[in-house]
């Protein structure tokens, strides 16, 4: 899995799938961005003089954050299908 999340804009991405405007409150005041390749990344700071920090394992802000994504995804999905529904109730009757 590939996530990238970015404070400042309330923005995650899962595997090419973004969504912004989130409301991500957990992340720590300190944290710009997070960059995360399956199973390995890094925490990119706000304050340039704090290093990057490499990670093992996903902190559970960012996991929260995930939880984020995931109700957006599952919104815009629910979207989809209700847009589908009334196309096709709006084809003519065939025999």
């Amino acid at each position: 899995m590939k996530v990238t999340i970015i404070k400042d804009d309330g923005a995650v991405y899962k595997d090419g799938v973004s969504y912004s405007d989130l409301v991500l409150n957990s992340i720590p005041n300190d944290v710009h961005a997070l960059q995360w390749n399956n199973n390995a990344g890094h925490i990119e700071y706000v304050n340039n003089y704090k290093p990057v920090a490499d990670i093992l394992e996903l902190p559970d802000w960012a996991n929260d954050c995930l939880f984020a994504w995931e109700k957006a995804w599952e919104k815009a999905e629910a979207e989809r299908v209700a847009l589908v529904a009334k196309q096709v109730d709006a084809l003519p009757a065939t025999l």
